[in-house]
């Protein structure tokens, strides 16, 4: 006799499928400039490199956009396909891209129109000044690549193909390394040749990308009604902002604070300051990739499971989550605290006045990287399980509420050295107010929350939830579905029909892929009996099921078969 019981397997394995996939998606807009950043540093210097970081704020702001709408409306369109509403998707995939068109002309105009006052903005060092000037109009030019690419891989990766999300990344990243070396090499085009080399890469993986829309397992389609529509496209827009803004703002006041912390750095510490703080900028946007590949990997498979009401499924992928994002930053955390001077050195030569700077900034500064992992983890998990407030509230907190004040009461008590100190003392401060709100939710929640996950305990109309692989007997099933129903109190017939429905469903499951996972639910509904099945097998057409039931549903989500049958 099998024993009835629930496990992670089919959440950790596609946990993993996409992580990597999203690691890379989370560098889509930050490694062109990281990349940028070693090979100017090596090929033209230390004031190169910290003109390129002098134009964070706007890479930041750039950042934000993509969170918002793609970030965003991949967690609206996995939310949809949780609920099996194909329209509901389309809709929200047709009001990104409209949208984020218009923004690509918006930004293009206001940049070129106020170029000379933002550069004047961003430095005062006239030497940093000219070189910002020779990158950012070729940065400025590709705008529309830089919005549109990473924003649709988002809505891919959320339409099932991770693997093909990541390899466009890949590929722009790729040509992008390859054109800097070009440009910068043979052609001499100094620093504007990195950033051409940035918009050539982009392109010609947008232009791939495009391909995902005929292939047959796209499942998004343009919706135009929505957008001609004021009523739908008012609230289309309202879905987007109110999911994305939490991470984009969290983002878009990064900004705010980088040219804060920016001012402050040129003020106390000069040019060693900034090529201190491009050595740590550029560290941050590799530990970011991890920190929002974790985070933003749980995103879509925890808003399809929210879809699905599985409670279980949720804390299985935020498990998952927290291991995998705790052993990254203590990993790359170790690696700074080890050999700083062989870190700063990956972004070109330095002098002995830069390297007795950036040594102590890098391991303070490191020390900060647990704390942003677990701030912008739970901040994207609220996101996803539709804790709109609370999300925005960790945002706000972590993004300037802590940091502006840290720095400038911390700069004054420690100098520069106090400029480092505030990193981790605004995260690890918002693991304080993220700790309070969960506290208090548990506590009004009168007893319907028990966690930090804040998911109800226990789910009244839940009668079993199980996983099984697809090579047990069905025979096996049976039984062990009817005595489960048997102490769950389902009496007379329906014990039997539950078990006859179960494993009927089952049956059809497995014998479509005998390698794969089935994660089972009933739940009683109204007088009737729900089943959900989620397989990770080969794909599954519902047409060819001929069981008996009231309602039959059979749809893809993250490539998972999910299964609804209604009897």
């Amino acid at each position: 006799m099998i024993e009835l019981k629930r496990n992670g397997n089919i959440i950790n394995k596609k946990y993993f499928e996409y992580f990597l996939p999203t690691v890379l998606v989370a560098l889509a807009n930050n490694i062109a400039i990281m990349v940028d950043s070693i090979i100017v540093g090596n090929m033209l210097g230390s004031v190169s490199m910290a003109a390129i970081n002098v134009l964070t704020p706007v890479t930041q702001l750039y950042f934000s956009m993509t969170i918002l709408f793609g970030l965003g409306a991949s967690t609206l369109i996995s939310f949809a396909k949780g609920k099996n509403d194909k329209a509901a998707a389309d809709a929200t995939f047709t009001t990104t891209a409209v949208l984020l068109v218009i923004l690509s002309a918006v930004f293009m105009i206001v940049q070129f129109a106020f170029l000379n006052n933002i550069a004047a903005r961003l430095t005062p060092i006239e030497t940093l000044r000219s070189d910002l000037l020779k990158y950012y109009i070729p940065f400025i030019i590709g705008t529309p690549f830089s919005l549109l690419l990473p924003s649709a891989v988002h809505c891919i990766r959320s339409d099932g193909r991770p693997k093909f999300a990541s390899n466009l990344i890949i590929i722009s990243n790729a040509i992008n390394l390859f054109m800097d070396i070009v440009l910068m090499g043979p052609f001499k085009m100094g620093i504007a040749g990195s950033a051409i080399a940035t918009v050539i890469g982009n392109v010609i993986a947008f232009c791939i990308m495009l391909t995902h829309f005929k292939n047959k397992k796209n499942t998004l389609r343009f919706d135009f009604s929505t957008v001609l529509s004021p009523k739908k496209l008012r609230s289309e827009c309202v879905s987007l902002f109110t999911t994305g803004i939490s991470g984009a703002l969290g983002t878009m006041l990064v900004t705010v604070t980088t040219f804060y912390m920016n001012t402050l750095i040129q003020r106390a510490g000069g040019q060693e300051g900034m090529v201190s703080m491009s050595v740590i900028s550029n560290c941050q946007i590799f530990i970011s990739a991890f920190v929002t590949g974790a985070s933003q990997t749980m995103i879509p498979i925890v808003s399809a499971l929210l879809g699905e009401q599985d409670a279980a499924g949720i804390k299985y992928a935020m498990k998952r989550a927290i291991c995998v994002l705790l052993i990254a930053a203590a990993a790359i955390t170790l690696i700074i605290e080890i050999a700083p001077a062989a870190v700063a050195r990956l972004f070109g030569d330095k002098t002995p006045a830069e390297m007795a700077a950036i040594i102590p900034a890098l391991r303070i500064s490191a020390l900060s990287f647990i704390g942003m992992g677990m701030s912008f983890l739970f901040m994207y998990y609220f996101t996803a399980t539709q804790r709109k407030a609370m999300s925005l509230t960790v945002s706000i907190v972590n993004g300037i509420i802590l940091t502006i004040p840290f720095a400038y009461v911390l700069s004054r008590l420690f100098g520069i050295t106090g400029i480092w100190m505030t990193f981790g003392a605004a995260q690890y401060g918002t693991w304080v107010v993220i700790a309070a709100m969960i506290i208090v939710t548990i506590a009004k929640s009168k007893g319907k929350y028990k966690d930090v996950f804040l998911l109800e305990s226990e789910t009244e109309n839940e009668l079993m939830s199980f996983s099984v692989k697809s090579d047990v007997p069905v025979s096996d099933i049976r039984s062990a579905v009817a005595n489960k129903a048997v102490a769950n109190k389902i009496e007379g017939d329906g014990g039997n029909e539950v078990a006859a429905a179960v494993s009927e469903l089952f049956s059809f499951a497995s014998d479509n892929d005998k390698s794969s996972e089935n994660d089972i639910r009933v739940r009683r509904e109204n007088g009737t009996y729900v089943i959900m099945l989620r397989n990770n097998g080969a794909e599954i057409d519902g047409s060819k099921y001929n069981g008996k039931c009231k309602s039959f549903e059979c749809t893809s989500v993250l490539g998972m078969n999910q299964i609804k049958e209604i009897i």
